[in-house]
């Protein structure tokens, strides 16, 4: 029986950067994967993955969010003056 399809409209982005987060924890630490999320820290959006290191320990890697659909317009500028 095939898998249902998922809608990822609004949230394909959002799906990608976190999947990410989660293969550069497991390719950096080599740790196991216990769980992902997006939280709010300091006015914008992480990722946080937690993971079980190889002694055990269970720790937490925090990413910033990559978001592509930043206009260069809205961004800040200081100037010279």
């Amino acid at each position: 029986m095939p898998r249902p399809v998922e809608d990822r409209g609004s949230r394909g982005s959002h799906d990608r950067s976190l999947s990410d987060a989660v293969r550069h924890v497991q390719r950096t630490t080599g740790g196991r994967i216990l769980g992902a999320e997006r939280v709010p820290y300091d006015g914008r959006d992480i990722n946080r993955v937690k993971y079980m290191d190889d002694r055990g320990r269970v720790r937490y890697m925090d990413a910033p969010v990559n978001n592509p659909r930043v206009d260069p317009a809205s961004v800040p500028r200081h100037s010279n003056h």
